[in-house]
């Protein structure tokens, strides 16, 4: 027969689910105490038992954490306080943390700092990343139609670097179109939105007054499609409430960057729309609208969503939200669902471009979306987000540096669609390698960095979980690379971290000393005869031998 319900076993049930995230919670935060003592060890100055935060903060800007990023803002407020900082430039003597007031600090931010620290972001080689980034900056200077040129690039772990004049501000224009619909395919779902816009390339101008064979407009990312999802954003309410709310979700789409209105640019597109009331009251007689659908109203929301202000370094954000399955990489937010992330992207990839798409597509093989006022984003899935600002336009619509720059960008890394990871083209570099590395080969890499005295990489191994006592094949230490290369503050680093003793033999029967001693590295010998001196007081020490006075 079937157990019968009782209460009891609902209480039993709670009870053990509250154990169960107890224990949970109780895990996560050892855990996290654990991440937090083992970056203070590795990072703290060894005369002061503290970290410097100046020094700590810039190996963090290293790995593309930018000071202004929001999931370090009580480090960041730290900085701030010592009222001596100046443009990034840290300078300043006597700013330290404890290891209490670190943990503190760090919070729940340590997760992100110690992915930085172990080069586990999306690009681990972020200064070879941007180093490249640069010089196509530089190579696309010399298109030099038109005087602002912006690149802005935000991945998705929130790497971000901006070049040229990133912070001028612009109105979106058509680059509001596919934001736009990733909002209303939010609050509508694809069927309702659908049947009213297409998904087809035109093939034909951006603002031509045609409808495909079903009487719809081909796609939302051309004039007619737009001004119908514009219809269809929350139709219920007024047109001032219908505004600020689509402001308000593009201003979730960056998290804290710059996003405004320009109303000299919305007057002066609604005095110059007649192609655009053309193709409203086309749509109208053909009943394309909801039946409920004011047009002056629809317009008007149309023209303010293209005149919305931003600048490249927060158009790269946004952007890197789409890249992102539609989360916030900045602040972990859920701005669209991942369906309406991917539709939008979809739609970007074959409509994006206007009369270039499908040669984008081809040449360039990713999501972009460009607008008449300069700017264009790039939409890498799962990797990043890339904006680009640089008036005039082509032909076409499309700023012709960042068409440039596009090409430029695939025939450098293999971001292209369909470039294959596995068989890829040899000039083409993958910036998203992982750094997945075998014991042995982690092994060999830590005594590399003790040979060439690279204190981060041997930071960035131990903080992995390598042990700094590991031996090679041929049972030699670091010690033994680092005496024997007369790398002195690579050798008095290991030794503040070496616990056992500072003369270990490797398989010939040599200790570092007798390395140091072979090479004539005066100060490395020094070195490691106080550290063997100490470690022979202080921690083996011989126990006083006593004597029984009767015995005699």
């Amino acid at each position: 027969m079937p157990q019968k319900w009782h209460p009891s076993m609902m209480r039993e049930n709670t009870v053990v689910g509250e154990m169960f995230m107890r224990r949970s919670l109780s895990h996560d935060v050892t855990v996290r105490n654990h991440l937090q003592d083992l970056i203070f060890d590795l990072y703290r100055d060894e005369s002061t038992d503290k970290i410097y935060i100046p020094r700590f903060f810039k190996e963090l800007i290293d790995t593309g954490i930018r000071k202004d990023d929001p999931r370090l803002a009580e480090l960041i407020k730290q900085v701030r306080e010592a009222e001596h900082v100046d443009k990034g430039v840290f300078d300043q003597e006597h700013l330290f943390l404890d290891r209490e007031a670190f943990k503190e600090c760090a919070g729940s931010s340590i997760a992100v700092i110690g992915k930085a620290l172990k080069k586990q972001l999306v690009i681990p080689d972020w200064p070879s990343f941007t180093t490249v980034i640069s010089e196509l900056h530089e190579f696309c200077k010399q298109f030099s139609e038109g005087q602002s040129f912006a690149i802005s690039v935000c991945t998705v772990d929130g790497q971000r670097r901006s070049w040229g004049d990133a912070m001028k501000p612009f109105c979106l224009q058509s680059v509001s179109k596919p934001f736009t619909y990733a909002l209303v395919h939010d609050e509508l779902g694809p069927e309702q939105l659908h049947s009213y816009v297409g998904q087809e390339p035109s093939g034909r101008l951006f603002n031509d007054i045609s409808l495909d064979h079903n009487k719809k407009p081909h796609n939302p990312l051309i004039n007619a499609g737009a001004i119908v999802v514009a219809s269809l954003m929350k139709r219920k309410a007024s047109l001032s409430d219908r505004f600020d709310f689509a402001i308000h979700q593009m201003r979730r789409f960056c998290g804290t960057g710059y996003v405004g209105f320009n109303n000299a640019v919305f007057l002066s597109e609604r005095e110059t729309a007649d192609r655009n009331y053309a193709l409203s009251y086309y749509m109208r007689e053909h009943k394309v609208f909801p039946p409920d659908a004011h047009l002056q109203d629809t317009l008007d929301l149309y023209f303010q969503l293209c005149s919305i202000e931003t600048n490249c370094d927060t158009l790269a954000v946004m952007a890197a939200t789409m890249a992102n399955g539609g989360v916030n990489p900045m602040n972990g937010e859920r701005v669209i669902s991942n369906r309406a992330c991917r539709d939008t992207l979809s739609l970007m990839y074959s409509c994006g471009m206007y009369d270039w798409s499908g040669q984008f597509a081809f040449r360039v093989g990713l999501p972009a979306k460009s607008g008449v006022s300069g700017d264009m984003i790039m939409v890498i899935p799962n990797v990043m987000g890339i904006a680009i600002y640089s008036p005039p336009l082509d032909s076409l619509g499309n700023t012709y540096r960042g068409l440039k720059f596009a090409e430029a960008l695939i025939g450098k890394f293999n971001f292209h669609n369909y470039d294959s990871l596995v068989y890829s083209d040899c000039q083409k570099m993958d910036p998203r390698k992982a750094v997945v590395e075998a014991d042995q080969d982690n092994t060999a890499r830590f005594m590399f960095a003790a040979k060439h005295g690279d204190i981060s990489s041997i930071k960035r191994y131990l903080l992995m979980g390598m042990d700094v006592h590991e031996r090679d094949y041929e049972d030699r230490t670091a010690l033994h690379v680092a005496a024997s290369e007369g790398n002195i503050a690579c050798l008095k680093y290991l030794l503040s971290r070496w616990k056992e003793s500072p003369e270990p033999k490797d398989r010939f029967g040599r200790t570092p000393l007798e390395n140091a001693k072979f090479f004539k590295h005066t100060e490395c010998i020094a070195i490691l005869q106080t550290a063997a001196e100490s470690w022979s007081i202080d921690e083996h020490q011989p126990t006083p031998q006593t004597t029984d006075a009767s015995a005699s």
